[in-house]
């Protein structure tokens, strides 16, 4: 009995002995972006749009050199059907990315499926974009910001179109194009000198049509505030955090 006892306690330590390591998870090496990038890869997986929007402009504001993020920007922008917004993230992409990229390739598809590719020019192009240096004598930069009752990115996300148009014969071949956030400051860099006007639109609602002189060489500042606006201050209200609503909300009880 004693040599039976002894050969099972043998069987069961070899047993042991033959399992498998235990394993533990690999440490992550992605760095915040690239993990902020990630989630919003697997909300696009699954089909949330919103959320991954979120995210992939989480990862581009701590990372705005990364071209992965706004790539990802303009295909969850594509789904949600916010053309102008998707638009304006592969543009992005268009003036960043290697030519080589499949970035680079989808985004122009994409933009010339739905007519809106634009070949950069002197004229309209970033920086990165141009083909030869700017003489800083001849243009100026506008910068401002945006303001609105109750609304900051930190508080509630509402994106929108800003667009930079030539206002007069000198400036007419001027259009420049930009995402912005409401509550947000902005910028246009080296804007050719003269009079332009400057158009804002969120969800196809003009919030902004102010004209401005950019000088040479000077920064031009304008700050777009909802007292300037067509719009009423309530329009970017939440229902639930409007007087009228809670009050129906009270009387319905």
């Amino acid at each position: 009995m004693r040599r039976i006892l002894l050969l099972a306690a043998a069987l069961v330590l070899g047993a042991a002995c033959q399992q498998a390591p235990v394993s533990h998870p690999p440490v992550s090496t992605l760095s915040p972006a690239e993990q902020l990038k990630a989630e919003g890869d697997a909300f696009m997986a699954k089909g949330d749009y919103v959320n991954a929007v979120e995210k992939y402009r989480q990862a581009a504001d701590l990372d705005p050199a990364a071209v992965a993020p706004r790539f990802g920007l303009g295909t969850a922008y594509s789904f949600l059907e916010k053309r102008s917004e998707a638009v304006l993230q592969f543009r992005w992409v268009l003036g960043h990315a290697d030519a080589a990229s499949r970035e680079y390739q989808e985004a122009r598809r994409w933009l010339t499926r739905v007519g809106a590719l634009q070949e950069p020019t002197v004229a309209d192009a970033g920086p990165k974009a141009e083909t030869r240096p700017v003489d800083p004598s001849t243009v100026g930069r506008l910068v401002g910001k945006t303001e609105w009752p109750g609304i900051t990115p930190q508080r509630r996300l509402i994106t929108g179109t800003m667009s930079l148009v030539g206002d007069e014969p000198v400036t007419q071949e001027v259009r420049r194009n930009r995402s912005f956030r409401l509550g947000d400051g902005y910028e246009f860099r080296d804007v050719p000198a003269g009079r332009y006007r400057v158009v804002a639109v969120v969800d196809g609602t003009t919030v902004w049509d102010e004209k401005v002189t950019v000088e040479t060489g000077k920064d031009t500042s304008l700050t777009l505030s909802q007292s300037t606006s067509p719009v009423s201050a309530g329009k970017f209200t939440p229902a639930a955090d409007k007087p009228d609503a809670q009050a129906s909300a009270e009387q319905s009880k």
